[in-house]
């Protein structure tokens, strides 16, 4: 695993990284329950709109590698599944 994966606040843009994984985890909750307007107030926080982008990223690859080994896939494999299925494959 990169050092990106294994601590993504060392690649984040100056910034308060504890406040944007709150704010990425508001998000997250609020597009599962598609709560559009909790989305859009958590994304419109005062926040760098680019680290949050980051953030969220960062997570979810962390998210998907996770879930390949917990399930004994290489992550490699589980990309490449990802993109073969698309959106309608995902969750």
């Amino acid at each position: 695993m990169t050092a990106l994966m294994d601590d993504p606040s060392q690649a984040l843009p100056d910034t308060d990284t504890r406040a944007l994984f709150e704010t990425a985890l508001t998000m997250a909750a609020a597009a599962k329950r598609g709560n559009v307007t909790a989305w859009a107030e958590a994304k419109c926080a005062r926040h760098d709109p680019d680290a949050l982008a980051f953030l969220n990223s960062v997570l979810l690859g962390v998210l998907i590698e996770n879930d390949a080994v917990r399930r004994g896939v290489h992550p490699a494999d589980v990309w490449a599944q990802l993109r073969a299925g698309g959106l309608d494959e995902f969750g």
